[in-house]
């Protein structure tokens, strides 16, 4: 029976049968004139494209062993796969990763011939190869092993799966995968051997653009990781049409990792189906899988093999109690390669996973996870075999998993070092021996590494010090490199703190004098150019207030200078705190507020670091922001470059070319925009968030009244550090109301540019809208101010009070509001602070008074001030933000995680370095 296959690209071009088959030969014969033979040893270290699966199937034909490594690992390691496996040709993506070649998809003129009519590819040889397909472990033990696997074996268990998933002829299938895995070589070949279309998911294909690609197309199978799954569901809420574009998806599949109960039940609320659990291993292929028949757990295991549960003696253990899962099988592994590249036999058919798991009465396989392995962006990882790798560049180090609902995991690398290396320092040395997807989130060096009375490693303190880097934000975290650090998080109590940010940051305040830590700031020269700005700046302020105050009252737009010159007076001993490498460019989406210290803080200090920036203004500041640059740019002479196009023509434009994406506003709006970038573009995300102010019982009133007073009415309210809601003590609630009004009352309104006015109008259309009709719509909770004139754009200071079990929108507005929620006591206001709502978005919190529980928990997630704003703690050149993922969040390397931002700390903890480039001019 003659079975029809399609390829269908990223761009979504469509290769038919005939097409396919005859590239498969031509490649095949390049292969062949470049020497490949039957049992050759070849490696595909390349990134998912139609390229790929056209030389694998190439390879197949040519009987040779295919050696799979992924695109992303370090050269040192794809460096040592060469050696071991023998490898004669490595087939990777192009020029720039070392050794790596593509072949020719034409075969030399010298040697076309007609095409042969036999079947292509021919498998019968390949199948009967014992080293058709070598992997590599992630390695439980020592170094990563070479798993080989027979063809026969690889083929068999092929079948069963597409049988038990019952794949038909005419599926469309999407593989989310590395195709360099077992689960997405699996898929690959599941294609290939039953008929169907396969769309091929590049490494910066858009998941949405796949999916779109996928229904045009009759979509019918989609396998990923459950982080893919988490994408995809916040893709879903985005866009709610996508649902019911995907109905004809008939198999939601998922592996790589353990699947999380959470995770299946959000998706089966989502769309109404379930998602289908597999569970394999490198060494034996596919095991169990879930099929619409036995959707729970992963299923029963495949025809011919066995799981069994055993304790850790080895004996079995009956359904329902878990312990290691142990596989026997005709499909077991060939063997693994030695370390001459030789074939080492395995033993027998039986194989200890090394995974925890259970069966229950069904026979059903349910895996719970590694024995001391960790799960990370759908890779397998093993701290001590990091730690391993870490020390042959010469870094003694311990590696803890700290649990993350969403990442898999967060690896912390607490690091001895005795001279004091900053961690920016070795996240540079880590980079030469680790993978993107094994890098440390965080870095933490200490004199020594804390040792038991027996001499080894105490785990419980390293967890600890791992928690507490990872759990504190800027005012909260301690710093671990001082002998007898605190164990408890430091909160900020004074108008700003010392200490903690230079340990997350990586530096020390100035060079070695020594010279044991040379650094040179990328761009030095133009050092001189951020000075001439200051000057000008201090000596023209008059005309930068007259544009200030167009938008924001007199005494916020004083303010924001001085946050201009203060920045631009810490910029440089910021740089070499944080010690960045060269950025190319730049791009930056500027915010809606705060022009003046916007372009300090993204443009004129990411100067001394970026070659080049291209900045977009918002269009609710972009008359200002222009002007203000038409002032600067002859003063500074830098290349710092306005983009006045829109802001879909910025995206598709400069942000694509970009090293450095920062983006100020909503975050939907970042979601969107970082779906399209590819995973070496590092993206800076600042949103807004809560901010919740809290005053507990035994507070200063009249204190809390009048700072909450301060910052809520900074710029009249339109700024994302006022807080969306007050707690007051429910037994003081009055006696606050009252001192709140008063405060309120005795403010006066008037034009921005009259030094004595406290508020001015609405610059905002939107808050108008919005504040209009959340004080309609909420009328009844009014206890001050409430009046709106529209001529004059004014909004009075109004106060809500609502009760705690109240459902509160506390959307962000930019407008002079007040909610205030009275709570009835400090557990229950806990609990409600301890949320999933609240703790999304974790960026600020104020305390007032005696409370240290609560602000134990704030601190957590949050940047916390106690008895001051989040006005009096801000600095330029520091650290700032909290761990909510909507409030603010690195992205870089197919990854995200929520942390206290700083762009040049940021680029030094997650871009590569790039030699210093001298530019002409200042």
């Amino acid at each position: 029976m003659l079975i029809s296959r399609r390829l269908i690209s990223p761009e979504g071009h469509i290769w038919e049968t005939e097409e396919i088959e005859s590239r498969i030969a031509e490649v095949a014969e390049a292969f062949r004139y470049r020497g490949i033979v039957p049992g050759s040893r070849v490696m595909m270290s390349g990134s998912n494209s139609v390229e790929w699966v056209i030389n694998l199937l190439s390879l197949i034909h040519l009987d040779a062993s295919v050696v799979l490594a992924d695109h992303r690992a370090a050269p040192a390691q794809r460096s040592h796969i060469r050696t071991q496996a023998r490898v004669v040709l490595e087939i990777g993506d192009g020029p720039g990763d070392g050794t790596s070649t593509r072949p020719a998809l034409t075969r030399p003129a010298s040697t076309r011939s007609v095409r042969n009519t036999a079947a292509v590819p021919d498998m019968a040889a390949w199948a009967c190869r014992r080293d058709a397909a070598i992997s590599w472990s992630s390695g439980t033990t020592g170094s990563p092993k070479g798993i080989v696997r027979s063809g026969r074996s690889i083929l068999d268990n092929l079948a069963l799966s597409a049988e038990r998933m019952g794949y038909r002829p005419d599926d469309v299938f999407l593989p989310v995968l590395p195709y360099s895995h077992q689960y997405g070589l699996s898929l690959v070949l599941c294609w290939w051997l039953g008929g169907g279309s396969l769309v091929v998911y590049g490494p910066t294909m858009r998941l949405d653009r796949a999916l779109e690609v996928g229904v045009d197309h009759g979509l019918s199978v989609v396998d990923g990781a459950p982080s893919t799954y988490h994408t995809l569901l916040n893709l879903l809420d985005r866009r709610p049409p996508l649902v019911t574009a995907l109905k004809g998806v008939r198999a939601w599949c998922v592996g790589g990792a353990p699947l999380g109960r959470s995770l299946a039940a959000r998706f089966h609320a989502r769309t109404g189906e379930r998602l289908l659990d597999g569970y394999g291993a490198t060494e034996v292929g596919n095991i169990a899988l879930a099929s619409h028949a036995d959707p729970v757990g992963c299923g029963t295991p495949l025809p011919g093999v066995i799981v069994e549960v055993h304790d850790d003696d080895g004996r079995r253990l009956p359904p329902g109690r878990l312990g290691e899962l142990v596989v026997c099988g005709d499909g077991l592994m060939t063997g693994h390669l030695g370390d001459d590249g030789e074939l080492i036999p395995v033993s027998g058919p039986v194989h200890r996973t090394g995974d925890i798991g259970l069966i229950d009465e069904a026979g059903r396989v349910f895996p719970v996870g590694r024995k001391h392995a960790v799960h990370r962006d759908g890779h397998t990882l093993y701290p001590d075999h990091l730690a391993a790798r870490a020390e042959s560049a010469g870094v003694q180090a311990q590696v803890v998993a700290v649990p993350d609902a969403r990442l898999g995991c967060r690896l912390v690398f607490v690091i001895a070092d005795p001279d004091g290396h900053e961690p920016a320092h070795w996240k540079r040395v880590l980079r030469t021996v680790l993978a993107r997807y094994e890098q440390a989130d965080h870095i933490v060096v200490l004199p020594a590494l804390p040792l038991t009375h027996s001499g080894k490693p105490n785990l419980a303190v390293l967890e600890k010090i791992a928690m507490t880097s990872l759990s504190t934000s800027y005012d909260t975290t301690t710093d671990l490199s001082r002998p007898g650090a605190p164990e408890a998080p430091e909160v900020s109590t004074g108008a700003f703190p010392s200490g903690s940010a230079e340990t997350d940051a990586g530096s020390s305040s100035t060079d070695s004098p020594n010279g044991a830590n040379e650094y040179r700031i990328p761009f030095s020269d133009r050092i001189g150019a951020l000075r001439a700005v200051r000057r000008y700046v201090a000596e023209n302020k008059e005309a930068m207030l007259g544009i200030l105050t167009e938008k924001s009252p007199h005494h916020t737009a004083e303010a924001e200078l001085r946050s201009f010159l203060a920045t631009l007076d810490g910029a440089e001993d910021e740089i070499r705190r944080s010690q960045p490498g060269s950025v190319p460019l730049a791009a930056v989406c500027m915010p809606s507020n705060i022009p003046l210290y916007s372009y300090a803080l993204y443009l004129l200090v990411a100067s001394l670091y970026s070659e080049r920036i291209v900045f977009r203004p918002s269009s609710e500041t972009n008359g200002q922001m222009l002007r203000l640059h038409a002032l600067l740019a002859p003063v500074h002479g830098l290349p710092i470059q306005p983009f006045e196009l829109s802001q879909r023509k910025f995206v598709t434009g400069p942000v694509r070319e970009a090293d450095l994406i920062v983006f100020t506003g909503k975050y939907a709006n970042a979601e969107i925009i970082r779906e399209g970038l590819a995973e070496d573009q590092l993206f800076l995300f600042f949103g807004h968030g809560i901010n919740p102010f809290v005053i507990a019982p035994d507070a200063d009133l009249a204190h809390a009244a009048r700072d909450v007073t301060t910052i809520r009415l900074y710029n009249s309210g339109q700024d994302c550090f006022g807080p969306d809601v007050v707690f007051a003590p429910k037994g003081r609630i009055e006696e606050f109301i009252g001192l709140l009004s008063a405060e309120l009352a005795s403010l006066r309104f008037g034009r921005n540019d009259d030094p004595a006015v406290d508020y001015g109008p609405i610059c905002y259309d939107s808050a108008l809208v919005t504040c209009s009709d959340y004080l309609v719509r909420h009328a009844r909770h009014i206890r001050h101010g409430g009046r709106i004139d529209l001529p004059t754009r004014r909004i009075d200071p109004t106060v809500l009070l609502w009760g705690f079990d109240d459902k509160i929108p506390l959307d962000e507005m930019f407008a002079p509001v007040f909610n205030v929620v009275a709570y009835p006591g400090a557990r229950v206001l806990r609990e409600r602070l301890a949320s999933p709502y609240f703790s999304e978005r974790a960026l600020g919190a104020m305390v007032y008074g005696t409370d240290p529980e609560t602000v134990k928990l704030l601190a957590r997630s949050h940047h916390t001030c106690v008895n001051h704003t989040l006005l009096d703690a801000e600095d330029g050149n520091r650290p700032f933000g909290g761990f909510g993922m909507r409030a603010n969040y690195i992205s870089y390397g197919g990854e995200r995680h929520a942390e206290p931002l700083l762009m040049s700390q940021a680029v030094a903890r997650n871009l590569p370095v790039a030699p210093a480039v001298t530019v002409g001019g200042k």
